[in-house]
């Protein structure tokens, strides 16, 4: 196990009483949940196993075999790219994303997939999307929009794209780059008795400059017009965003200021478009006004070695 010495670090800080830092074998966070993710893993779950359950080093080195092993992936013999020029980006999304840092990739996922993704987050809500009253139903894990629902046959596929990764990869200019474990988003329409439980407008970054060459994705499940809450961003604000900042006085708040003062725009899709942003625009879901369910999965990938910024702001 390559990443041993990793785990087990993870391990000591939270079941060893005698953990004592050490600089040279303490692994900061982004290197843990990197090699978490190599094994599939989602930190929160690593997290929550290693809390509640308490295992011994050894019982915890054999769930991460055994997660690893219970990770499926499904036949993909509808994504497979022959050669590189298969998938490129064309001259003119290169030149929208540098101009706006979004870009939506139509149909990454075809309708099918789609279809399995949705009835994957429905069995997950014991829901019924013919029967509205179950899309209000109480769940303890879910938090706001998101819902833990990481490791799935269909989900796990969908996350595997080779056309999703081949995007990251020739906007990044590398293939040194991996794959997060994200959650899905349930965002059923609003009523008189459910309010939107979504964030506004923000950032999932530090904004100490300069802010990173980090991308974002989602992939659409269900159709998204601009009423059915659709993903928001303010396109092109990584152009401005020093000289936005260097321009709030020192005791303003740049998080609340964005929240009340930046117009994002509406990205809207079909199901099976996905859609990258860079980190340093704001963005936010927005209030369902539709029928139905807005349904999306996350998905990123970020460069190896990439670390967090020390100093949050």
């Amino acid at each position: 196990m390559q990443d041993w010495p990793i785990f087990k670090n993870f391990w000591e800080r939270h079941r060893d009483p005698n953990y004592r830092p050490d600089a040279g074998s303490d692994y900061s966070w982004r290197r843990l949940v990197q090699a978490l993710y190599a094994y599939h893993i989602p930190h929160p779950i690593a997290l929550k196993y290693v809390l509640e359950e308490r295992p011994s080093l050894e019982e915890f080195r054999a769930w991460l075999v055994r997660s690893n092993s219970e990770y499926v992936i499904l036949d993909q013999t509808d994504d497979v790219i022959q050669n590189e020029s298969d998938y490129q980006l064309s001259a003119e999304q290169i030149a929208f994303w540098e101009e706006n840092a979004y870009l939506v990739l139509p149909q990454a996922i075809d309708a099918q997939a789609c279809a399995e993704s949705r009835q994957a987050i429905l069995d997950f809500l014991q829901a019924d999307l013919n029967d509205p009253s179950t899309w209000y139903r109480s769940q303890s894990q879910r938090q706001g929009l998101m819902l833990p629902l990481y490791n799935h046959p269909r989900l796990n596929t969908n996350r595997a794209s080779r056309r999703i990764r081949a995007a990251y990869e020739q906007l990044y200019g590398t293939k040194a780059i991996y794959k997060t474990i994200d959650h899905v988003s349930f965002n059923p329409p609003e009523t008189t008795h459910y309010s939107f439980r979504g964030n506004g407008l923000h950032w999932d970054v530090s904004l100490a400059q300069p802010i990173q060459n980090r991308f974002q994705g989602l992939l659409y499940l269900s159709d998204c017009n601009e009423n059915d809450g659709a993903f928001h961003c303010v396109p092109g604000f990584h152009r401005q965003i020093p000289s936005w900042l260097d321009g709030l006085d020192p005791d303003e708040n740049p998080r609340r200021i964005a929240e009340q003062t930046l117009i994002s725009k509406p990205i809207t899709g079909k199901a099976g478009d996905f859609i990258i942003w860079h980190q340093a625009l704001p963005h936010c879901a927005t209030p369902n006004l539709g029928t139905t369910p807005r349904m999306v999965q996350y998905l990123s990938y970020i460069p190896n070695g990439d670390e967090e910024h020390p100093i949050w702001i």
